[in-house]
This record gives structure tokens, sequence and C-alpha cells, in this order.
């Protein structure tokens, strides 16, 4: 079964859009919107009425808000319902600080505080009740990200977690969005993700143009689809040039 990036021209360029089941890691360059590309992701779940799930290790609770306003103001009425934010840095970098603690005392309830988020075991026997509670055919996941994965828990620890969740999100039948800095990993790293995962997208940015390439996608034969494309950014809209 096909479901929509919640991008057209995606879709189209990977045949129908994404199959179920599917783990996307997306290897962007700073200054490549890939922010936008995930937006566009967890608004077209919510429309479906899907479950969306939002996993952040980046950015403080706060900052968060902040960095999703302009989506959530663009969701259907009740999506509450099926939103649900992750705060995964609070109690890892943020080193459950109080200004970060105090957030949760009038924070929404689709917004929770993810406990010992630093310790790998611990996160992924959290995950397990998250697998349980919430994810089911169709779940929509993001991950944010990789790459402050890694500074959290090492390099070991981010593969071996990553080859456990990929796999089990595949089974469950969900569609999941991994994002990783291409430029702040070794090469060998980068190649044991591409190896675990169904679906690679390479976003980069040269002279100011913007381009996007598939390295990776089961299932897709067209060779037209893993050909480089400039890609364009206008709010939240992106357009892939064929």
């Amino acid at each position: 079964m096909y479901c929509s990036t919640g991008v057209p021209s995606l879709d189209k360029l990977l045949g129908k859009g994404l199959i179920l089941g599917e783990n996307v890691v997306w290897e962007y360059e700073t200054g490549t919107f890939v922010n936008e590309f995930v937006q566009n992701f967890v608004k077209q779940g919510i429309e479906e009425k899907k479950q969306v799930i939002y996993l952040e290790f980046i950015y403080p609770p706060q900052a968060l808000l902040f960095l999703l306003e302009p989506l959530l103001q663009s969701l259907p009425k009740g999506w509450e319902k099926h939103f649900l934010v992750l705060d995964c840095f609070s109690e890892s970098v943020g080193r459950n600080e109080l200004i970060f603690t105090d957030f949760y005392d009038k924070a929404p309830s689709w917004i929770r505080k993810v406990p010992m988020s630093e310790d790998p075991e611990r996160f992924h026997h959290f995950f397990g009740r998250i697998e349980r509670e919430f994810i089911s055919e169709g779940t929509r996941l993001f991950f944010h990200s990789l790459t402050a994965m890694e500074a959290i828990w090492g390099q070991k620890n981010t593969r071996s977690l990553f080859a456990h969740i990929c796999p089990a999100l595949y089974v469950y039948n969900t569609l999941a969005y991994w994002s990783i800095n291409r430029q702040a990993h070794q090469r060998e790293f980068l190649a044991a993700i591409e190896h675990t995962t169904q679906v690679v997208i390479e976003l980069s940015k040269h002279e100011g143009e913007l381009t996007l390439q598939i390295k990776k996608a089961g299932g897709r034969y067209d060779p037209k689809s893993y050909e480089p494309y400039r890609y364009s950014v206008d709010g939240r809209e992106v357009t892939i040039k064929p």
C-alpha cells in the first residue's frame, strides 16, 4: 500500500509515494530545508487521522513549540488526538535542568518528557511502551535526529538501537522519518544506517542550488527515480523540478 509523503512531487519520484513499513533516512546538509519535508509528512498523517509521533533530541521543549507553531496553526481541528511529541532533550542534553522540567507544569497534554533519555537501554525500554500503546498500522514517526542520538549515546549504541527499532517499525507497517546531518558523520556510520533502512534520500546544496537524490528505495525500478533533481521551497511548499 502506498502512502503520500505530503509532497506530491516527491510521491511521483517514489513511484506512488511511500510503502507501508518503510523507514526513510534523510541525509541532509545544513540549509537544505529538511524540516519542510518533515512537516509535510506530519501534516499528511494528521489529516489522514493517523497517529503521528515526533521524537525530539535536539531542541528543548520551549524552542520546539516555537518551531512547530506554524505547522500546528495549519492542522485540522482535533489534531491533538493524533499528535504525540516526545521530548528526549530535557533529561539528556538538558541534564534535567529546572528551566526544562518546569515547562511541564503547564505543558499541553500532547507533549511529554521522556524519562532517563540519556541512557540508551532505558530509552529502548521506554520506546517499547510507546510501541505497545500508540503504534499501529499507518502510524507516522519522526526521529530528530540520528546525529543527536550519536552525540548523546555514542556511535555503537546508536547503531544498535537503529538496528533494532528500524526493522520493528517495518513489521508494524508504520512510516518513519529519520534525519541525519551527513556532514557530521564518518562514512562507515552512514553506510551502516543505509544498509538497515529501506529508503535513503540525500539533500545537498551547492552554489545556492538545492538538490535531492534518492540513493535507495526498495521496489522502485525506474532509473529516473535515482537521478539528482533540483528542488525549491516556498514557505512549507516543496517542489521537486523535473
